[in-house]
């Protein structure tokens, strides 16, 4: 069936009343996120549970004004930066280098046919008429069709993207050994490793947790073997389940959220048909050598990864102090 379209045939633009994501795939698709990729509202929540894989977006380190993109067969999916935080708005310099980038990846691509919905003006408030002037001019003669798709006839389907709910993270300025389980139920503690070889890895996180929960004799037991990146070691206690995910070989490479999230993967795995209402403990990371937004994307990359798991809860420890 044709799309209706809004405009003539000669311009770089169509506006169709078609829901992105039954648009043909033969369509790249394109959206607006933050640096954080935590994806919590509008049709973003859509992206991340279609293709989720957002610890590889991660992993690309894009900055506000470039694109991370995932490829699904000859197809692209394109996550354009333009805002440091979720909670902050995107200005149009930013939107336009984003837009420009995107231009650069569609002819290296070679993709000749993009769905997007009105970019940057959904919640982000910027002006339709503005950012479409914008991407008129970037997009002249590269010869890929864009097609601007809209909810108007399916306004169900948009408020949901509204309505789902996410785990809800809590700061703490305490050390684990004060925080009190509820009765019933079992902490969640998460650590990461980051070698897979001796000598084995332990810090001052993991130093907090054994004073507590005493695991060090078992998970020193387990490194006299190698171990893999993705994998995630499990030490149950009575009133905790710590876990250590193994996120780089060494302590030299860049912190790889594509590990992290694998290993998530596997906790979700172990805990979500025997615990009700989740609590999962992580610590704030204090290296200098680590990106500004590490924390961040941690908090963003567990609550896309448990979000089936909802309602759960994610305490932030601030300082092991």
């Amino acid at each position: 069936m044709e799309l209706e379209s809004e405009i003539v045939q000669d311009k770089v633009i169509e506006e169709v009343d078609v829901f992105l994501f039954d648009m043909p795939e033969e369509y790249s698709l394109g959206h607006c996120v933050a640096k954080d990729m935590r994806m919590s509202a509008g049709i973003a929540i859509h992206f991340k549970k279609m293709f989720g894989r957002v610890g590889e977006l991660m992993d690309q380190r894009p900055d506000v004004g470039t694109v991370a993109y995932l490829q699904q067969n000859d197809r692209y999916i394109y996550y354009l930066i333009t805002k440091e935080r979720s909670n902050r708005k995107p200005t149009y310099e930013s939107i336009t280098a984003s837009i420009e980038k995107l231009r650069d990846f569609i002819v290296k691509h070679d993709v000749k046919k993009l769905a997007i919905p009105r970019i940057g003006c959904g919640l982000d408030g910027l002006n339709w008429s503005r950012v479409r002037g914008i991407i008129e001019n970037v997009f002249q003669n590269i010869g890929c069709a864009i097609k601007v798709c809209h909810f108007t006839q399916n306004k169900t389907r948009e408020s949901e993207s509204l309505q789902v709910k996410h785990p809800t993270a809590v700061k703490l300025h305490k050390n684990i050994k004060d925080i009190r389980k509820r009765e019933f139920e079992k902490l969640n503690i998460i650590l990461y490793s980051r070698t897979t070889t001796l000598p084995v890895y332990w810090d001052q996180y993991f130093q907090s947790v054994n004073e507590k929960y005493c695991f060090k004799s078992e998970y020193y037991r387990d490194y006299q073997e190698d171990r893999e990146v993705g994998q995630c070691l499990c030490y149950n206690t009575i009133e905790a389940c710590i876990f250590v995910i193994i996120t780089n070989e060494n302590t030299s490479d860049h912190f790889s959220y594509e590990n992290l999230e694998k290993g998530l993967t596997k906790i979700k795995m172990l805990i979500e048909k025997d615990q009700w209402h989740p609590t999962f403990i992580i610590h704030t990371l204090r290296n200098r050598l680590f990106e500004s937004l590490i924390n961040q994307k941690i908090v963003s990359l567990i609550c896309s990864a448990f979000l089936d798991l909802t309602p759960c809860v994610i305490l932030e420890i601030e300082s092991s102090n």
